[in-house]
């Protein structure tokens, strides 16, 4: 089993330094997925190899890009068999989203889910109306919570630490200031220590029963629908797995949908036309087959 860690936090709160520091004082064989390939700033000393999707460093670690098919991806790093994989979700993802993903891959173990929050302006932005729901729910399935920048936060630092326990109370919560210098580091044993009990909370609490069915039909969607429909998938559904038709084209396409990103792979001649669909309890299959029929040609 390949331990999964996912590292979530809103736009600026230090995800990408705090993952720059991890590969570059790492341990052991770690494969990290990002959404920015460009925005990782490997030292260029550290890098062994390198491609338009991939850095692989001097230590065995290696940095890819998600791209736009996330189970792809998943698969791609695993191959190498890493010790740990670590996701870096976008700044207006939900983590918990991705996090759930381990719990139904194949071979990958869910380990604690960390959070970084801004301390100097976590206050301000859970209070706005814009971006607040997307703060707090990111906050909410946190294990870790990681306030950076504290030495910078004044006054804002105790309304931040009240925010936290207010939305959070359960989380251990690491106070780190400035993560691009030697003092502010957040080492990887820091991230690692709760896996256990973490493991423990995520199934108890917040995992729910997963359902999966399976869409069969033989026409083909048309691709606009189809794309649209992943577009806007309900936050219940987690993973589509299958082969399907598209327009008049008289071949088949492979899809893979995972963490709100898809991707469409020419697959020759499928043994059936059929999409695997998984996602929680609160997966409305009913709506979903109705929405799917509707985007067919």
């Amino acid at each position: 089993m390949i331990r999964l860690l996912v590292i979530g936090g809103f736009l600026g709160a230090g995800k990408t330094t705090l993952v720059n520091r991890l590969l570059a004082h790492a341990d052991r064989k770690i494969a990290v997925l990002v959404n920015d390939f460009g925005a990782v700033a490997v030292d260029a000393a550290l890098i062994a190899a390198a491609d338009a999707t991939s850095i692989t460093l001097a230590n065995g670690c290696v940095c890819c890009s998600i791209g736009d098919d996330f189970g792809a991806a998943l698969e791609r790093v695993a191959a190498g068999k890493p010790e740990l994989v670590i996701v870096e979700a976008s700044g207006v993802a939900d983590p918990w989203r991705i996090a759930q993903l381990a719990l139904i891959e194949p071979g990958f173990e869910l380990g604690p889910l960390v959070v970084l929050a801004d301390a100097a302006d976590l206050p301000r932005l859970q209070a706005d109306r814009a971006v607040g729901d997307v703060v707090r729910g990111q906050l909410s399935y946190a294990d870790i919570v990681v306030l950076t920048k504290t030495d910078i936060a004044g006054a804002a630092l105790a309304g931040s630490r009240a925010a936290v326990a207010a939305i959070r109370p359960q989380a251990h919560v690491i106070e780190a200031g400035n993560l691009a210098a030697s003092g502010g580091d957040v080492a990887l044993a820091d991230l690692d220590f709760a896996v256990p009990r973490a493991r423990a909370r995520f199934m108890a609490e917040a995992a729910h029963p997963f359902r999966t069915w399976t869409w069969r039909d033989a026409r083909p969607f048309d691709r606009g629908a189809l794309r649209g429909l992943l577009g806007s998938l309900p936050a219940s559904v987690l993973r589509i797995k299958g082969f399907c038709g598209l327009d008049d084209d008289e071949g088949d396409w492979l899809l893979q949908y995972a963490a709100e990103r898809w991707a469409f792979t020419r697959a020759g001649d499928a043994p059936e036309r059929a999409l695997v669909v998984i996602g929680t309890e609160a997966m409305d299959q009913p709506a979903l087959e109705a929405d799917f029929a509707a985007a067919l040609r």
